[in-house]
């Protein structure tokens, strides 16, 4: 029984000591796998997507301009209406009685003109005989001057009488307009498309407070309205083509024209880190066998810019990187690490004995690196003057003495089982390709996938190889390049999709 025992703890020992000499020993350097692709020459558009809601060019929202009951409702939701087509008629008594009265009034005041009138031109006749007989020492100077009063007096009567003939009669055009507009007739050709009131319902009239009853649209002709943002609004100009798909009808295209593109921009969450700027477009729905409605969800692509002939990869390839990741064996290790993990083990092997001999030479470094504290202290503001001096001298931007880099368009191509990231410029893009205008030829292999090597795991000099044949798709959750999206350095997403500025 106790031999029994030590044979199975000597075969644990012994498979741990296989596992540790296993887990110890060399290993091959890790691969990243990708897919690539060729650059070829080809025509690229250059597009600008946005989304919005379709509307009818034409649409008037008919309201009340006074209240009163709704009598008589003469359509319904949906009808056609020409120009001028009764619409609506609100009760019109009241309306009419108002003009009765002020008819009355503007006829009394009329009156009062005439007998004004008619006053004048007996004090005026009165004035003119005290006016001979005091010229002729008939009569005395304060007769003459009483005359001359009643003259002033009578005029400004009548001036008086026809100013309250015109009140009357501007009170009386607008009570005849009131009773006009008891009768709502339709401004244009077009479709009810939204009624709100029913006949007998009250409809509230006046300018502070609008009730719409109805809406009536122009469905023969209509358009998109879309934001973009402040960067894709500077490639949009108006008369470009568009290509519209309503979700309603996906997979069938409508064309459009850019009719109106915003001059002023329109500035959400203000202040707060959310703040966005966006331009109002407007793209006309050309001739169309669909039949679209009002307030449909719509996806315009609007062609920007056109070339026959580019080169062009695709639009993931393009990856973002600082300067100082492009070295081999930059920030993030690049390829050099493999090699170095490589013979690491014989390394490790060896340091042991090394480690052990240092400590001494530490624990001795200690009071040293004690007393070195305030040199290294001194040495800071030394080496941040010189930060500054390097600044002005090269130009570059700097914070806290440290220059900042800005990143850099590149490509990966793949060279002895290695990435080769290269710099390039590029050009038009659209949805899915981006044109190269520097840094590659036709032909070129570049790495097209998957997203997380493009993001953030290639760097120069990384290990690489193809999928294996028959080793089926990628993991689904690494995707395949993230189409419409520029990879950005060291983070997983980012880019500027199909809206790319030209080169």
């Amino acid at each position: 029984m106790k031999i029994f025992r030590i044979l199975v703890v000597l075969l644990i020992l012994v498979g741990v000591a296989v596992a540790v000499v296993v887990n110890l020993g060399p290993k091959d350097p890790v691969r990243i796998e990708v897919q690539t692709e060729v650059a070829r020459v080809e025509p690229i558009t250059q597009v600008v997507t946005a989304s919005g809601k379709i509307r009818p060019e034409k649409e008037v929202q008919v309201a009340a301009d006074v209240g009163g009951y709704i009598r008589q409702l003469t359509v319904k939701e949906g009808d056609q209406v020409t120009a001028g087509q009764l619409l609506v008629q609100i009760e019109p008594e009241i309306y009419a009685a108002r003009v009765q009265e002020v008819e009355a009034a503007a006829k009394t005041a009329q009156a009062q003109v005439a007998l004004a009138e008619a006053s004048l031109v007996r004090i005026r006749g009165e004035e003119e005989r005290v006016r001979g007989l005091y010229a002729k020492d008939l009569t005395s100077k304060s007769a003459l001057e009483k005359a001359q009063a009643e003259l002033t007096i009578g005029q400004a009567q009548v001036d008086s009488a026809r100013g309250q003939l015109l009140q009357a009669q501007a009170t009386l055009d607008k009570a005849r307009k009131d009773l006009k507009k008891c009768t709502i007739t339709s401004p244009l050709n077009g479709t009810v498309v939204l009624l709100n009131k029913e006949a007998g319902e009250r409809a509230s009239g006046g300018d502070f407070r609008e009730d719409i009853i109805m809406t009536v649209s122009d469905l023969s002709s209509m358009e998109v309205e879309v934001e973009v943002g402040e960067r894709e609004v500077v490639l949009i100009s108006e008369g470009d083509e568009a290509e519209i798909e309503a979700d309603a009808f996906a997979g069938k295209p409508i064309p459009g024209r850019v009719k109106e593109v915003g001059s002023a921009g329109i500035t959400k969450n203000p202040g707060t880190e959310a703040e966005v700027t966006t331009f109002r477009v407007v793209i006309q729905v050309l001739e169309t066998t669909l039949k679209v409605r009002p307030q449909m969800s719509a996806t315009v692509r609007m062609r920007t810019d056109h070339k026959d002939q580019a080169l062009t990869v695709p639009i993931q390839s393009v990856c973002l990187r600082r300067p100082s990741e492009l070295e081999a064996g930059g920030p993030e290790g690049g390829g050099d690490e493999g090699e170095a993990k490589e013979g690491g083990g014989a390394a490790k092997e060896g340091g042991g004995e090394a480690k052990a001999g240092e400590g001494e030479a530490k624990a001795g470094e200690g009071e040293a690196k004690a007393g070195g504290g305030e040199a290294k202290a001194g040495e800071g503001e030394a080496k941040e003057g010189e930060g500054e001096a390097k600044a002005k001298e090269g130009g570059a931007p700097t914070l806290g003495g440290f220059k900042r880099e800005e990143p850099v368009e590149v490509v990966f191509t793949l060279e002895d089982g290695a990435a080769h990231a290269l710099r390039v410029k590029t050009g038009l893009s659209s949805d899915t390709r981006i044109e190269i205008l520097e840094g590659i030829e036709a032909g070129t292999e570049v790495v097209s996938g998957p997203y997380r090597a493009l993001a953030k795991d290639l760097q120069e000099g990384s290990l690489v190889q193809k999928p294996r044949p028959g080793a089926g798709d990628l993991d689904p959750r690494q995707g395949k390049g993230g189409e419409g999206g520029r990879p950005m350095p060291g983070k997983g997403g980012g880019g500027r999709g199909g809206h790319g500025k030209k080169g």
